[in-house]
């Protein structure tokens, strides 16, 4: 835990994310489905991690993917992952934000808020017309945050399908 001292000297940074980073972002996704009471096996996760990474620097990128790190060099605390998808609702190419997540200890830092800043100047910059997410409901911060960037709720009830021998939700 870093003492307040230590903070002052802090210089966040918020970059895509390297292929050493696979098991730290598992970790992150890890506590994130826990959060949720989700159960997720590690080992999946690091393989989806090292898959997003590798499509993150990819070029193009085939998903957008950014890290926070309390300073230069350091251990990620933070991730944003968001993929593409074509949309009616803005006639055309869309992200969709997957998963925004800071670990506990490094939270109210704005480190989230700069995450999706860098996901919404990059589909700036890419011609994207939309972004698209979700945030669970009684998550007061997080509907705070996306509505302070200028995202609007939809009254829409969201299903899912999944494939495959597991259930987890």
């Amino acid at each position: 835990m870093l003492k307040m001292s230590d903070q002052a000297t802090e210089a966040p940074v918020i970059e895509l994310p390297e292929p050493a980073d696979a098991p730290v972002l598992a970790r992150l996704f890890q506590e994130d489905m826990t959060d949720l009471g989700v159960e997720t096996a590690l080992d999946d996760l690091e393989k989806l991690a090292e898959m997003v990474i590798e499509e993150a620097l990819s070029s193009p990128p085939r998903c957008i993917c950014y890290v926070a790190r309390l300073d230069e060099g350091g251990e990620a605390v933070g991730v944003v992952l968001a993929n593409f998808h074509w949309s009616l609702k803005f006639a055309g190419r869309a992200l969709w934000i997957e998963e925004l997540y800071v670990t506990p200890a490094a939270r109210r830092r704005r480190l989230g808020r700069r995450l999706v800043e860098q996901v919404l100047d990059w589909a700036e910059d890419h011609g994207i017309r939309g972004i698209d997410l979700e945030a669970y409901q009684g998550n007061t911060p997080a509907s705070i945050l996306y509505r302070s960037l200028g995202f609007y709720r939809l009254g829409r009830e969201r299903f899912y399908y999944r494939l495959g021998p597991a259930e987890y939700l």
